[in-house]
């Protein structure tokens, strides 16, 4: 019976997502919406030497069909850097995919969350999208993290100076007066709570303040989190409607009880 009402809830929320002009706007099998998303494709059998290749301009990357979709990627990435997740079963979660170009979202959605996604979860009552990027990389070749760094890295204040719009884009090695004013704008958990929580070394909390930072047309950007440990991050960016707001906290508790890192 549970089973039965999940699965009614499920069709609920897609019938509820689904806006009433255009194909494009339906939400596909992989849980993403065209108009807004366009898939991530692989090559098939990729590999460390292809992609080298293919950035040398030695050969080129072809039209993927679709079976060269690229499936299992949250999986990949989390198990790169020793993360660990259970998929929440009141949420729809997409394979990896880019959002398009600012003809369908602003371009300050691009700046803050990013433009490749590495999973999109959207909550069974329609009021929250999460958007999951990780740093696991398969360009990395798989290489385990260094389990014996704990510092807060440096080039995550480099990520933070652009997101939270402290210093336009640069090349510069990035100052101490603005990892203060970064440092102004963020939270960082305690080290016991920040263990309590995921296992982690860190967490950081911001919220993201532009309001123009929309996702179609009415999930706005509110706020990141970002779990860090051995150098290593996941970051949820939090997009809600006006009244998904106002339940935010609960999205929170959904995350904290989805990942953790492993010893």
């Amino acid at each position: 019976m549970n089973n039965i009402r999940r699965l009614f809830a499920i069709i609920c929320v897609i019938v509820y997502l689904i806006p009433v002009y255009g194909q494009k706007d339906t939400i596909t099998a992989e849980g993403l919406y065209l108009k807004y998303n366009t898939p991530s494709y692989r090559m098939s059998n990729f590999d460390i030497q292809n992609f080298d290749k293919i950035m040398r301009g030695e050969i080129r990357r072809p039209t993927p069909d679709d079976s060269d979709m690229e499936r299992g990627e949250l999986v990949r990435q989390t198990k790169c850097i020793g993360l660990t997740y259970k998929a929440l079963p009141q949420y729809i979660i997409s394979e990896k995919f880019h959002l398009n170009r600012p003809q369908s979202n602003p371009i300050e959605l691009l700046w803050t969350a990013g433009w490749s996604i590495t999973s999109q979860w959207i909550h069974e009552d329609g009021e929250c999208i999460l958007f999951i990027g990780c740093s696991g990389d398969r360009t990395r070749g798989w290489v385990k993290p260094n389990k014996s760094f704990n510092k807060l890295p440096e080039n995550i204040f480099d990520w933070l100076k652009q997101k939270l719009n402290v210093a336009p884009l640069s090349l510069e090695r990035i100052t101490e007066e603005e990892i203060q004013k970064i440092k102004k704008k963020i939270t960082i958990w305690s080290p016991e709570k920040a263990k309590e929580t995921f296992n982690s070394q860190y967490v950081i909390t911001y919220p993201i303040k532009s309001k123009k930072s929309v996702y179609m047309g009415k999930y706005t950007h509110k706020r990141d989190l970002m779990i860090i440990k051995w150098g290593e991050h996941l970051t949820v960016s939090f997009l809600v409607t006006k009244k998904g707001n106002k339940n935010i906290d609960k999205y929170i508790k959904d995350v904290e009880e989805a990942f953790w890192f492993e010893d």
